[in-house]
C-alpha cells in the first residue's frame, strides 16, 4: 500500500511519515517547497513537488491526481491547510482521501460560525460575536469594556493578528467586512488545553489532549505536556456524533477555575498532538483507517527542541525548570536512526526567510501562506 502524505513542512507529516512505514506502507510525501523538512526523512520514499494551492488551486489539484495515477497511491492525508483544497476537489483525486466535506470544513474554520454550531452544548464558545464592519467594531470601542473581550479574525491561525483584552483605540482602528470578518470574543481565564483526534464517520478512534507549555509568541506550542480533561473528550465524542466527521480534528479549551470547559476554536487538520502518539504508531494508523476502540497516548511529554533553543531559551535561560523540561521530552522531528531532518530544519528555515522577506510577512505567517484558506472562492475544475 502506498500512502501520500501532504504538508511536508510539517512535523506533522513527518510524524505520519514514520507511522506509515513502521505499518509497512510505502510513503510519498508532497508540498509546494523546495526544502520541507519531511523530504529528508529515512522513512520518505520520494518527495513529490506540487503548485502552491493558495493561487493555483485547480492546478494543484490536477498535479495531485496525476501523481496518485502515475506512483500507485492508495490513500491520501493532507497534515496542513492544504486540507481544504484537497477536500473541495477530491471528487478527482482517484484514491481515498482522508478529510471531510468541504462545507462541514468551512463551517468549522469559521470561528464565528463555529462558536454558533457548538451553542448549547455543555462544552460551548464564549459569548462570541461577528464584526463586519467597521461600525460594529466602533460599538465595541465605545460601548464596552475591551479589557474583558479578545478580537481576532473570523479565519486566522497561530494567534496570528489577535488581540488579547487590548485597548479601546486598538478595536476603534479595526477594519472588518464581510469577506474579511473579525470576531469579539469574551475573555475567558484559566488553563489552556488543545486536543488532537482521529474520527472515523463520526466514531472517535483517537484522542489526545495536552497543555502547550512553551510557545513561539502567542502563537504554536513547541513543548506537550499531556492532559485528560475529561470533559473534552465528551466534547470531541458528541461532535463526532452531531457531524459524522472523518479525518483529523483539534480544538482549543480554556479549562476554568470551577473545572468546567469552554471550547475557543476548531482546526479540522492535523496538530501537534499526533506527536504524543508517537510510541505506537502501528495503532495511529489503524485508528485512522477505523479500528475500534479509542486510541489514547502515554502520558509523556514531546518537544519542537530546535524551536525550543531558538523562541523560548532566550526567556528562560537561567530558569532550571526550562532546562528540565526541555531535557525530559524527546523531541518530534529527530528520532534513532532518522537524523536527516535535523539539519534539514536550518535549510527549511531559510526557504521561509527568504519567502517572508519577499513577500513582505513575518515568519509564521510566510511558513503557510501559499496553504492558507480564508473562505475566498476557489477554481473550479473543469
Amino acid at each position: 500500500m502506498h500512502v501520500l502524505i501532504l504538508g511536508a513542512r510539517a512535523p506533522a507529516c513527518l510524524e505520519w511519515a514514520r507511522c506509515f512505514h513502521a505499518a509497512g506502507w510505502r510513503v510519498s510525501v508532497g508540498d509546494s517547497l523546495h526544502w520541507p523538512v519531511g523530504r529528508f526523512s529515512n522513512m520518505v520514499h520520494d518527495y513529490i513537488r506540487l503548485p502552491e494551492p493558495r493561487s493555483q488551486s485547480a492546478a494543484w489539484i490536477a498535479t495531485l491526481a496525476k501523481q496518485v495515477v502515475a506512483r500507485g497511491i492508495d490513500l491520501v492525508v493532507p497534515t496542513c491547510e492544504e486540507a481544504f483544497y484537497l477536500s473541495h476537489g477530491c471528487a478527482h483525486i482517484p484514491a481515498r482521501v482522508v478529510v471531510p466535506p468541504f462545507a462541514l470544513m468551512h463551517e468549522l474554520h469559521h470561528k464565528g460560525r463555529f462558536a454558533q454550531m457548538v451553542e448549547g452544548w455543555e462544552v460551548q464558545a464564549p459569548e462570541t460575536h461577528l464584526l463586519e464592519s467597521s461600525a460594529a467594531a466602533q460599538v465595541f470601542a465605545e460601548g464596552e469594556d475591551t479589557r474583558d473581550w479578545v478580537f481576532k479574525p473570523a479565519y486566522s491561525r497561530f494567534a496570528n493578528r489577535t488581540l488579547l483584552r487590548p485597548d479601546p483605540a486598538q478595536v476603534a482602528r479595526l477594519s472588518p467586512t464581510p469577506v474579511r470578518p473579525w470576531l469579539a470574543q469574551r475573555y475567558a481565564a484559566g488553563r489552556e488545553h488543545c486536543s488532537y483526534s482521529l474520527l472515523v464517520e463520526g466514531r472517535l478512534t483517537a484522542h489526545a489532549c495536552y497543555h502547550p507549555r512553551y510557545r513561539v509568541g502567542r502563537g504554536s506550542g513547541i513543548w506537550f505536556e499531556p492532559t485528560s480533561p475529561a470533559p473534552i473528550q465528551a466534547f470531541v465524542e458528541r461532535f463526532g456524533a452531531e457531524t459524522g466527521y472523518t479525518g483529523q480534528v483539534a480544538f482549543d479549551f480554556i479549562e476554568q477555575a470551577d473545572g468546567s470547559c469552554r471550547v475557543l476554536e476548531c482546526n479540522p487538520r492535523a496538530t501537534s498532538g499526533v506527536h504524543l502518539f508517537a510510541d505506537d504508531p502501528k495503532a495511529l494508523v489503524a485508528a485512522l483507517l477505523g479500528a475500534e476502540g479509542v486510541l489514547t497516548p502515554a502520558p509523556r511529554p514531546r518537544q519542537v527542541a530546535l524551536a525550543m533553543i531558538l523562541f523560548a531559551s532566550g526567556k528562560h535561560l537561567f530558569d532550571t525548570g526550562f532546562w528540565r523540561d526541555y531535557f525530559s521530552a524527546p523531541d518530534v522531528v529527530t528520532r534513532p536512526g532518522d537524523f536527516g531532518p535535523l539539519p534539514a530544519q536550518i535549510s527549511g528555515l531559510i526557504e521561509i526567510v527568504s519567502r517572508a522577506v519577499r513577500r513582505r510577512c513575518g515568519l509564521l505567517a510566510a511558513a503557510t501562506a501559499d496553504i492558507e484558506w480564508d473562505g475566498q472562492a476557489l477554481e473550479e475544475m473543469p
